[in-house]
């Protein structure tokens, strides 16, 4: 997450997906923080959060000013998706990763970096323990 001690979820770099990344698999992540958080934050707190986190991230990565955080977590996911598309794979996951390093990060500075470490975890390797989906061994 920062420099702080705690983690974000896997990266589209530590998944191997360059050069094969296409926005479906690099909004996964996304899917999986949106299940965890919204129980607890609200889907209007989850898009709030992706807005100022999107916001952040659109000085170094301005075509992610084409994704809009106003809308349901759904349209939200199909936008940044299909934003994520447009642009070429290193680009994509580099876009991706500073946006979900600057969502993370700022999740940590509200809820506490233990909080937000947890739920990453949970969010990673789902509550019973198993990693999902392509994560599976």
């Amino acid at each position: 997450m920062d420099q702080h001690g705690g983690q974000k979820p896997r990266s589209s770099r530590e998944d191997d997906t360059i050069g094969k990344a296409d926005g479906a698999t690099l909004v996964r992540p996304w899917l999986r923080l949106s299940e965890q958080l919204m129980p607890l934050i609200g889907e209007s707190g989850f898009c709030a959060l992706f807005g100022r986190a999107l916001r952040l991230s659109t000085p170094r990565y301005e075509r992610l000013a084409s994704c809009d955080s106003n809308r349901p977590v759904a349209d939200l996911l199909t936008s940044l998706t299909r934003t994520l598309n447009e642009l070429g794979p290193e680009q994509a996951c580099a876009a991706n990763d500073a946006l979900l390093g600057t969502f993370t990060s700022l999740l940590g500075t509200l809820i506490g970096e233990a909080l937000t470490k947890q739920l990453l975890h949970v969010a990673e390797v789902g509550p019973g323990g198993q990693k999902h989906g392509q994560e599976q061994k």
